[in-house]
């Protein structure tokens, strides 16, 4: 018996899912995205890697009220995929790995959480390998994609995501920019340090190491920061406040997850120093 296993490097759904959030997470930081020439590049309208793609996207989507129905789409889905011209595919993937190894850390690039990895890794599967290979494997496989499909709750690949491809180059250029002045406008009355934190967290919340290691930095800054401010202060009741208050920061050394609280205090500790 064959042992199945998923690959995140030949994941077209996974690709172009991490494609799209590097996108995201560029706006936000006002960075010029090499992610979207690299979308645009290798998911046109012509190549085999949107073709199957768009049969990932037809899984994680489509919703039938029987298992029945569910049944005959993954069918269907699996019939077209066979028609996909294999020997293009995985050069367009050798292709689109290599270009996406070239401009960024692969390693980093490859640790973002995704949220809906279980239901991608089983499309992997069935579309890779069949019942001949490891017949238990695919079953458990199978029947995640078909939960998904008959159960509305479920999340979606890229639900909001839109296909650059498609997109005019002027409208994409104003979508970021609305989005960007929109973020701006919002978050105005932060402090540059406080929207350096809050786009770290936005721009890396999928990735859980990159952001906890910003989040620790940070913490030990504004450690040092409150530690210099409180030597100036006179007030014995507040300064025992302060020394409270520098002595939580010392959690975050050991920090393993981040998650809102601990950004929200780090942005609240600002407040404190400019207060200062």
């Amino acid at each position: 018996m064959k042992k199945i296993k998923h690959s995140k490097f030949k994941n077209t759904g996974m690709l172009f899912e991490l494609l799209a959030r590097q996108i995201t997470s560029d706006i936000i930081s006002a960075n010029e995205s090499i992610a979207t020439d690299i979308l645009k590049k290798f998911f046109h309208k012509n190549s085999e890697l949107i073709k199957e793609y768009k049969l990932y996207k037809t899984l994680c989507d489509e919703r039938f009220s029987s298992d029945s129905k569910a049944n005959m789409l993954i069918d269907a889905v699996l019939k077209t995929r066979k028609k996909l011209d294999k020997n293009k595919l995985r050069e367009e993937k050798y292709e689109l790995i290599k270009s996406v190894n070239e401009n960024f850390n692969i390693d980093s690039f490859f640790q973002t959480k995704v949220g809906n990895y279980k239901l991608l890794a089983s499309i992997y599967k069935i579309f890779e390998y069949n019942e001949f290979d490891n017949p238990s494997e695919i079953t458990r496989s199978r029947i995640t994609v078909l939960e998904n499909i008959t159960n509305e709750n479920r999340s979606k690949l890229n639900e909001s995501s839109v296909d650059i491809s498609n997109e005019p180059k002027e409208v994409r250029l104003l979508s970021y920019k609305i989005l960007v002045e929109k973020f701006n406008t919002k978050y105005e009355e932060l402090s540059p340090n406080q929207k350096k934190i809050l786009r770290e967290y936005i721009g890396n919340v999928s990735n859980t190491n990159n952001l906890t290691d910003f989040i620790k930095e940070e913490a030990d800054r504004v450690k040092q920061a409150l530690t210099q401010k409180t030597k100036k202060v006179s007030d014995k009741a507040l300064k025992i406040k302060l020394n409270e208050v520098i002595s939580l920061l010392e959690n975050y050394k050991t920090l393993k997850n981040v998650d809102e609280n601990y950004v929200s205090a780090l942005l609240r500790y600002y407040d404190l120093i400019n207060d200062l």
